[in-house]
């Protein structure tokens, strides 16, 4: 069996996807570990504007950026250009 492209594209979106939603809520529980008041609701918006904070505060525990800083912006990125390239490898009728 063979898988098209656009598929394969798809599936790498839905993996950036869950990924990045996983490391997202990492983030917040150690975030809500350090006493930062977190409402887990809205939780994509809650990354966005916590993410400086929890670099600071992983800089100021361990000297270095966490590596699910990284991981977050990575993941996002990945998700983005999966999105954009399944897009455009989709046929056109």
């Amino acid at each position: 069996m063979t898988v098209s492209l656009p598929l394969l594209l798809f599936l790498t979106f839905v993996a950036f996807g869950l990924i990045n939603f996983a490391i997202s809520v990492a983030i917040l529980r150690q975030l809500i570990r350090s006493g930062i008041k977190v409402g887990f609701f809205e939780i994509r918006w809650q990354v966005h504007r916590h993410l400086k904070t929890y670099k600071e505060l992983g800089i100021a525990r361990t000297g270095k950026v966490p590596p699910l800083y990284y991981a977050y912006w990575i993941t996002l990125v990945g998700l983005l250009c999966a999105a954009v390239l399944t897009l455009a490898s989709l046929p056109s009728s």
